[in-house]
């Protein structure tokens, strides 16, 4: 009988591999504009296996029971929001380079740099680094709850994460933007985003924390691996039953429960398949994906990479139309050569700018 290893605070290359699938999955459907099943499948649970793997690696190895709550929020903050920050300022000097090659009128240019100084203030982030101030809330109300020490704290606050989400996503943005202008409402709902979708963040760290409990008691690998299958194939056709999800914008689908079965299914599917496989495939590319994760997620669209491939891919080859193989194959070659120049800018990020990446050197 094959069984599950001790766990220990070594490097788990599945878990890297899991949130290399993960950001791989965010960077294609950036790329794809086509409703397709492909686009249904990846949204189900490219946001929460980020939160579901960083759940699951804090229950393994329950390093955050050593520090108190303001060195675990201190921890994060320099891990997260000094990225944020630093990759938000690159952007908005990277964009108004771009408009005074372009002769942008100065009006517009103002126009522009007050808008994204305050989508970067306001926490809800330029592009995709929404993500970052989103799982800093969540790690913050997560180590809030665990230190609460009750079991009746913590149920509750499942609970009522849920019902935030749910009032937020169908009751309380689009009685905003029925009631504001355009301006009003961008300027009321920014904050509201961020704080929501880190509230979302938080339960399924905290489902990624359940689950490590739970499957960590089935110790044999194969029986973990046929459960991860099943889990990770059922995601495919269950969330072509659930349309409009969209973490961005607090969009949760047409059926609330339906996402929270499918993060949880595809994220663990996920995680327990890559586990088996780790042992015959080195994972290479997923691995590298995942331990640079937080500078692909940053980069590969606010520097306008994305659209240089695409018109570029465009005008070289050709880009169908319709939703198919064809499509899809065209989509994954310009993922491809997206990810070969993120290659570059990995490189000299780790090399020269460590600290984008949250690493900053220790003190003797």
């Amino acid at each position: 009988m094959s069984e599950l290893p001790n766990s220990s605070k070594e490097r788990k290359k599945y878990l890297d591999a899991a949130k290399g699938w993960g950001i791989t999955m965010v960077v294609f459907g950036h790329i794809t504009s086509l409703g397709n099943p492909i686009d249904l499948w990846f949204a189900a649970y490219k946001i929460p296996i980020f939160f579901i793997v960083s759940g699951y690696l804090l229950c393994m190895r329950q390093s955050f029971r050593k520090m108190s709550a303001s060195q675990y929020i201190w921890k994060h903050f320099k891990s997260l929001m000094i990225p944020y920050f630093g990759y938000s300022a690159i952007v908005m000097l990277y964009n108004m380079l771009v408009c005074l090659m372009k002769g942008t009128g100065r009006a517009q240019m103002y126009s522009k740099f007050v808008y994204q100084a305050y989508t970067t203030l306001s926490l809800r982030g330029i592009s995709a680094l929404w993500f970052l101030p989103a799982l800093f809330f969540a790690q913050v109300i997560f180590i809030l709850v665990m230190k609460a020490k009750s079991n009746l704290v913590r149920i509750a606050s499942g609970i009522l994460s849920v019902v935030i989400t749910v009032y937020t996503s169908d009751t309380l943005l689009p009685m905003l933007k029925a009631m504001l202008t355009e301006r009003q409402y961008k300027i009321v709902s920014f904050p509201i985003l961020a704080v929501s979708k880190g509230i979302l963040g938080f339960w399924f760290i905290g489902a990624g924390y359940l689950c490590f409990m739970l499957f960590s008691k089935i110790k044999e690998r194969n029986l973990r691996f046929v459960i991860g299958a099943v889990m990770f194939v059922a995601t495919i056709f269950l969330s072509q039953r659930n349309l409009h999800v969209d973490i961005n914008l607090l969009r949760i689908g047409d059926s609330h429960l339906m996402f929270y079965i499918n993060g949880i299914l595809g994220s663990m599917g996920t995680i327990l398949v890559l586990e088996y496989l780790e042992k015959w495939w080195k994972m290479t590319y997923l691995e590298f994906a995942g331990k640079n994760s937080l500078i692909i997620m940053a980069t590969h669209g606010t520097l306008g990479f994305k659209v240089l491939v695409i018109k570029g891919w465009k005008a070289i080859y050709t880009l169908s139309e319709t939703a198919g193989p064809r499509y899809y194959l065209e989509c994954t070659g310009i993922l491809a050569e997206l990810m070969l120049i993120e290659c570059g800018v990995v490189s000299i990020i780790n090399q020269y700018f460590p600290w984008l990446t949250g690493k900053f050197k220790k003190k003797n």
